[in-house]
């Protein structure tokens, strides 16, 4: 494992084991605009090994300027959009809201890595 994720592998929630778990597991870049270059950004800051959506957009670019050994597979994921609605962050501002999608796509992705399905949605 990275010295990049020393921190997070000491979280009883995570573990060697976890890390090992999210740098195995694929993350699919949810559509594209901010939320996804969010989603990218901290996935990628996790440690997914794997994230799949356009090599070259701007979400790929915000993922390799975290972590330049990220992996993005090419896939055509036109109108893919994850969870989360307006009222599920009580976010107005679309702007602000896509990065509040953002952020909680990557989460979720960790969360099922580690084996959190029941987590709250």
């Amino acid at each position: 494992m990275s010295a990049r994720h020393a921190r997070q592998q000491r979280l009883r929630e995570v573990g060697p084991e976890g890390q090992a778990r999210i740098a195995s597991g694929r993350f699919v870049i949810p559509g594209d605009g901010l939320r996804a270059e969010v989603a990218a950004r901290y996935a990628a800051g996790a440690g997914v090994g794997c994230l799949v959506g356009d090599t070259d957009g701007p979400a790929a670019r915000a993922a390799r300027a975290v972590d330049a050994s990220v992996r993005i597979e090419a896939v055509s994921l036109s109108g893919a959009l994850g969870a989360g609605t307006a009222e599920t962050f009580g976010i107005v501002d679309p702007m602000c809201l896509a990065v509040a999608r953002g952020a909680f796509d990557a989460l979720e992705a960790v969360r099922r890595l580690l084996g959190g399905d029941d987590a709250p949605r």
